[in-house]
Order: structure tokens, then C-alpha cells, then sequence
């Protein structure tokens, strides 16, 4: 409730412009070369600099967070494992010891943000807002304050950044549905809905039973812990028809991918729109975009995801 005036309906449409703005700007870094890594050089860019700037975070940190987020949510990923030997790499404790330091990091970052913003306050970001918000009276702690700024920049730029990735290598590894929505742009509300179903980007939550119940003939007792499957969920033939066909134009689509109920994605309104707005720009100057490789997944088993995806395209004059 504290922030939720700033991941609103209202608040996401009022920011579009600026999001078409930065979506534009990142763009033209990669305009004029004809290739680039679509990952690392478009898509991790744009809810990066979304969420980052809600947070009210210097843009020159902005790539640190980015480093930081694959240290937590890749740890997994000998690529981000650079804090142990070669020889090390892969391994669970090179996982374990990746994260801890990822973590470490982000916390101490968030530390020294906070104290500045107590000595110098601003007005409208979500830090501030954060710190001058009470709860039945009471200020947050720095524990809450800590773990919530670490939550908002991991949440904030990971998922959106696979979801716009893994989405323009379906609508690739899907042509005719490519050439459905560069034909008429209207549809691009649903195909994101499709996006979001058809990744998925996170493989699972968990959670903790509170009382007995069963589901599809299974038994569960309270203080069981279960998984939740969001691949399985987006594909449940009892829902979706034709779960394993891409669709652009699918109708209704009651995914999962952002949760549901009172754990439902607090930013789930950015997501749907830095989706459309990266499609509509992306496709507007680029329509002969293409993949240019198979891509690298990220190896996690709670990320879906990729950290590398070769794209071409014909440059901009």
C-alpha cells in the first residue's frame, strides 16, 4: 500500500512518453550497427532504467544494479560467477558464494542511499517515499527498507528484461505470428499477454500450506511446502486451448505468469507496457529484425531466461 499510488493504472500511462523516450534512446545505441546482443544491449536496458529511476538511483549506478541482479537471480551461471577460481565455477558453492556477495553488495549500496536520502531528502521517488512512510504509526525499520529496495530493483528489471527477450525470439521462431502484428500494430496488447503466457520468466514461487486441502486428486497437509509451476500453470490444457501454440491474437488469456490474488506482481502494469512499447518501437525501425544465433539460456532453476540472444537487422542510415 505504501507505493502502490506509483505502480498504478494512472501512473503507468502518465509514464509511457518517458518510457517510448528511453526505449528510443537505447535504440539508437544499437541503430547504426545492424547487429548487437539483443539481451545485454536492449532488453535488460529499458526496465532497468524504468525501475531505477523510480528509485531515484544515479544513472551511473544503473549498471552496477545490473551486474548485481545477474550475481543474485544468475548466481547459478558460471558466467556470473567471477568472484571464485575457473576450477570453482558451476559448482553449488560457487552458486551459494556468488548470491551471498551479490546480496552483500546490494545491501551495503542501498545502505549508503538511504543515508544520503535522510540527510538529503527529494520529494516523489520510491526511496523517499519509503522513508517517510509509517505503518500503524511506526516508521519502517532499516531491515524492511533494505530488504524492500533489494526487492524492487531485483524484481523490477529481471523478469520484464527475459519477457521482452524470450518474446521477440517466439514471435522470430514464429514468423507467422511476427508478420500477424507487424501487419497491424492493434494487436499488440494481446500478443503481449501471449508473451507473458508463453515465457513465463520465473520457473516457480513457493509457498506454505495453512490449512488441508487437495489438488487434482493430491493431498496436502498445512505447513506443507509446495511449488508452484508457471510453465505448467500457462500451459494447462484445462484453461488454455491449444496450450503449446503460439498465439499473438489469443482470447481470453488468464495466465499466471504475474501470480494471482493477493501476491499478484506489483509492477505488473509497467511489464504490460514496456512490453508494448518495446514492440511497437522495435518493430517500427526495425521490422526485418531476426535472430542471428540460437542465443544462451541462463542456467537457474527459478529464472527463465536468457543472458545472450545475437540479433541483425538493417541499420538506420
Amino acid at each position: 500500500r505504501l507505493v502502490n499510488k506509483g505502480f498504478t493504472p494512472r501512473a503507468v500511462n502518465a509514464m509511457e512518453g518517458q518510457i517510448r523516450q528511453l526505449t528510443n534512446e537505447i535504440l539508437d545505441d544499437v541503430a547504426k550497427k545492424g547487429s548487437c546482443d539483443f539481451v545485454t544491449d536492449v532488453a535488460a536496458q529499458l526496465p532497468l532504467a524504468v525501475i531505477c529511476g523510480m528509485a531515484g538511483l544515479e544513472k551511473k549506478d544503473w549498471p552496477m544494479m545490473f551486474e548485481l541482479t545477474n550475481s543474485v537471480l544468475g548466481s547459478s551461471d558460471p558466467e556470473y560467477q567471477t568472484s571464485v577460481s575457473e576450477e570453482e565455477r558451476g559448482s553449488p558453492e560457487a552458486a551459494r558464494q556468488t548470491a551471498m556477495l551479490g546480496r552483500m553488495k546490494m545491501i551495503q549500496y542501498f545502505a549508503e542511499v538511504l543515508e544520503d536520502r535522510r540527510k538529503n531528502p527529494r520529494e516523489g521517488d520510491l526511496i523517499s517515499i519509503l522513508l517517510e512512510a509509517e505503518v500503524d504509526g511506526e516508521k519502517l525499520t532499516q531491515q524492511d527498507l533494505l530488504a524492500f529496495c533489494f526487492l524492487l530493483i531485483l524484481a523490477g528489471n529481471e523478469t520484464t528484461r527475459n519477457a521482452i527477450s524470450g518474446g521477440l525470439k517466439a514471435l522470430c521462431e514464429h514468423p507467422d505470428q511476427k508478420a500477424k502484428l507487424l501487419a497491424d500494430m492493434s494487436l499488440i496488447e494481446p500478443a503481449v499477454e501471449e508473451i507473458c503466457r508463453w515465457i513465463s520468466p520465473l520457473h516457480h514461487m513457493s509457498r506454505y500450506v495453512v490449512e488441508d486441502t487437495e489438488i487434482g486428486g493430491q493431498q496436502i497437509k498445512a505447513g506443507d511446502r509446495v511449488l508452484m509451476w508457471h510453465l505448467s500453470a500457462n500451459r494447462d490444457e484445462d484453461i488454455f486451448q491449444a496450450p503449446y501454440t503460439f498465439a499473438t491474437t489469443r482470447t481470453p488469456n488468464e495466465h499466471l505468469a504475474f501470480g494471482i490474488g493477493e501476491h499478484f506482481c506489483l509492477g505488473a502494469g509497467f511489464a504490460r507496457k514496456e512490453l508494448k512499447v518495446m514492440f511497437e518501437e522495435l518493430f517500427r525501425r526495425f521490422p526485418d529484425i531476426e535472430l542471428d544465433g540460437p542465443g544462451e539460456r541462463l542456467r537457474s532453476n527459478f529464472i527463465n531466461g536468457l543472458k545472450h540472444l545475437p540479433v541483425r537487422f538493417t541499420p538506420e542510415a
